[in-house]
């Protein structure tokens, strides 16, 4: 009897060491897949940044092209460039929207004084009307080359009626022109309105994203 108890104790024994010896394989390699998993999310995000970063190098040297032709010379292209980058660097707009809505205003704008202007108008105008930057700055652009009627969305939005113009009336481009001015521009009804957004919290969170 003995002899028999002494056999299972240490059959018990053996087994008992394989099973903690298979647990602690397994452990190990349930250690090992989170560790690679970690790294591969690691990796996953260092390329997502790496990427945008070549993508918005290509966007910044695609629009410095675009405003050296825009404005006929690359010293023109470059004031206009710089006073994009200024004008980025204090509105609760991203980078990537105003960058495009730079290159859109700047077929209105007769230099780079003139598209800082216009920028200015532009963020007013999303500011009190809730769109983005690059969808106003389309907007923008229509009523500036054809005249308010042109722009749909503004009609929707109510800027129209914003610039002191009646339903169904038609308005100039000289007319559209200096009603922007008027109601958005410095000492406007609307002046300011970007300052203001760029004081909220989401505001502020794109601010630094661009900063970024």
């Amino acid at each position: 009897m003995a002899t028999q108890k002494l056999n299972i104790d240490i059959v018990a024994k053996d087994r008992s060491k394989q099973a903690l010896g298979t647990l602690r394989g397994s452990l190990s390699k349930i250690k090992a897949s989170v560790f690679n998993l970690r790294n591969a999310f690691i990796g996953l995000g260092a390329g997502l940044v790496i990427r945008n970063i070549v993508n918005t190098g290509k966007q910044i040297e695609n629009l410095q092209v675009q405003l050296k032709f825009l404005f006929g010379s690359a010293q023109e292209g470059a004031k206009a460039f710089d006073e994009m980058a200024k004008f980025a660097s204090k509105v609760p707009f991203s980078l990537a929207e105003i960058q495009q809505g730079a290159g859109v205003l700047a077929t209105v704008a007769k230099d780079a004084d003139e598209l800082r202007h216009i920028m200015e108008l532009t963020g007013n105008v999303a500011a009190v009307t809730g769109l983005d930057f690059q969808t106003t700055a389309s907007q923008i652009q229509r009523s500036m080359s054809a005249g308010i009627s042109a722009a749909d969305l503004f009609r929707d939005k109510g800027v129209k009626s914003m610039l002191g113009f009646s339903a169904g009336a038609k308005v100039s481009v000289e007319e559209t022109r200096e009603a922007f001015d008027r109601v958005f521009g410095s000492g406007g009804q609307f002046d300011g309105a970007t300052a203001e957004l760029a004081k909220t919290f989401e505001g502020t969170l794109s601010m630094i994203g661009d900063k970024i």
